[in-house]
């Protein structure tokens, strides 16, 4: 039986997957940082040439320009998302920049069964989407080797000086199919240690890094 909350994911990512309209969307979201929040996100996984990387909710390809210059043509990068119409964006975008070291695979990102397989996982602004997020975050933790780091990033409630976008913040997360009432950045730091932490647009997203934090 298929989950209904998926299939309404599935639904608003077949609307906004496009190029324009993603392109649109992802402008209007990051205030024209994405670029930069992206880098920072890529750079807390602290890869080196050669290594393996898997991109969890990878949507249209974003971080693989990044993860390409980290990694290397001897890297792999395998990216994982739910939306075809997303996958479809990667797919061309691999094809357009000529990277052979990529692989894409479409399905849930709770279902995901790596274990200790990557150098560096990572996850931007799709845990407040996925529906059963809190599995998915386990997912990606234990995807990553032992000692190598696992990096979040997502949109969260605004506070501070940031509480004047609040209508904002809720109008774009329902665009987006996100709940920004999910304490992501809590389930992090019960999940990783030797955390490294920073906020952009007045906290309007946060970055949470670490390694799988020791079981038992």
């Amino acid at each position: 039986m298929s989950d209904p909350n998926l299939n309404r994911v599935e639904q608003a990512y077949r609307r906004i997957g496009s190029r324009w309209a993603w392109n649109a969307v992802a402008f209007a979201g990051f205030q024209g940082r994405e670029s930069k929040i992206r880098r920072r996100t890529v750079e807390h996984l602290q890869l080196q040439r050669g290594d393996a990387v898997l991109d969890i909710a990878c949507g249209r390809g974003s971080n693989f320009p990044y993860l390409e210059r980290a990694v290397g043509a001897q890297g792999r990068i395998v990216g994982i998302d739910y939306s075809e119409t997303m996958l479809d964006g990667a797919e061309d975008a691999v094809r357009k920049k000529g990277w052979t070291n990529v692989e894409l695979i479409q399905g849930d990102a709770a279902e995901v069964t790596y274990r200790s397989e990557f150098d560096g996982v990572l996850c931007t602004i799709a845990m407040a989407v996925i529906p059963r997020w809190q599995e998915a975050l386990r997912a990606t933790v234990t995807a990553a080797r032992p000692g190598k780091r696992i990096a979040i990033m997502d949109g969260q409630r605004p506070t501070g000086l940031a509480r004047i976008g609040t209508p904002y913040a809720y109008l774009f997360s329902r665009i987006v199919a996100a709940h920004l009432e999910r304490d992501v950045r809590g389930e992090c730091l019960s999940l990783l240690a030797s955390v490294r932490e920073e906020s952009h647009l007045f906290g309007a997203y946060f970055i949470i890094s670490g390694t799988e934090r020791p079981r038992g």
